[in-house]
């Protein structure tokens, strides 16, 4: 059995640092890296690839909206053509970096709110799909198993990563829900909601409930104050149960 791990990277700004990116890398098998809007600036985007190149961790966009303030959490109404836009130039900035370290882009995954309103609310969706395949048809979209734009994208024949956020809260109806500021959790306890969801494809909701659910990729989040220690345990026990971390073109 295989499954990708991916870890939010890339989120600190000039001075002020914002998790141990490096201290991450060899605990996870993809890093979403910040591409400049809700968090990241070019130096440290180009520190976090060249550290993602060094241990073999393959490299997505984490594109959010334009609000550094709110950290890309906070709804922001914008047009389809500002969404649009503004997907295109976060790219291309990643892009841009990747080129120049013999890397490629793996995939795509919005930040915190945009996460929601390209994945479900209809008015961005397919301005999203449309986006990325006039992209690059080769990335694959990483966001929440059973939302709207998946299935969307699956119809059309995009690549779809299926990501299951095990270091947050989800509700009966299967919705993850956002934190304004990361908690700090238990890294024994990720790591069991990590093999539960892996190997049984279940989760726990808030209410202590299991539901099912299934995804292709697992997510850590970086910005959390244990981040390290969650992704370490959580690596240390899928490997223990014979799960094997493998980047997404190689978990198939």
């Amino acid at each position: 059995m295989k499954i990708d791990v991916n870890v939010d990277m890339g989120e600190s700004f000039g001075r002020y640092i914002l998790g141990d990116d490096e201290a991450l890398m060899p605990w996870v098998s993809s890093a979403n890296i910040a591409t400049g809007f809700h968090a990241g600036d070019p130096l440290v985007m180009e520190r976090t690839i060249a550290w993602a190149k060094k241990y073999n961790v393959a490299v997505g966009a984490h594109v959010g909206l334009n609000d550094r303030q709110g950290f890309g959490r906070r709804q922001i109404n914008i047009s389809v053509e500002e969404l649009k836009s503004d997907i295109l130039y976060q790219l291309g900035a990643i892009d841009a970096f990747l080129k120049i370290h013999n890397m490629k882009l793996q995939h795509i995954k919005p930040h915190g709110i945009l996460y929601r309103m390209v994945g479900e609310q209809e008015i961005y969706i397919d301005a999203f799909l449309d986006t990325v395949e006039l992209y690059n048809k080769d990335l694959y979209i990483m966001l929440h198993t059973g939302c709207e734009a998946l299935k969307r994208a699956q119809k059309r024949g995009l690549k779809t990563a299926p990501e299951i956020l095990i270091d947050l809260g989800y509700d009966a109806e299967g919705n993850w829900i956002l934190e304004r500021i990361k908690k700090e959790r238990s890294p024994q306890e990720v790591a069991a909601r990590a093999l539960r969801a892996v190997c049984d494809h279940k989760i726990d909701t808030v209410a202590g409930d299991l539901i099912p659910v299934e995804g292709r990729t697992i997510c850590i989040h970086g910005d959390a104050p244990n981040a390290v220690s969650v992704a370490k345990a959580v690596r240390q026990a899928l490997e223990g149960a014979g799960v094997e971390l493998a980047a997404l073109d190689k978990s198939m």
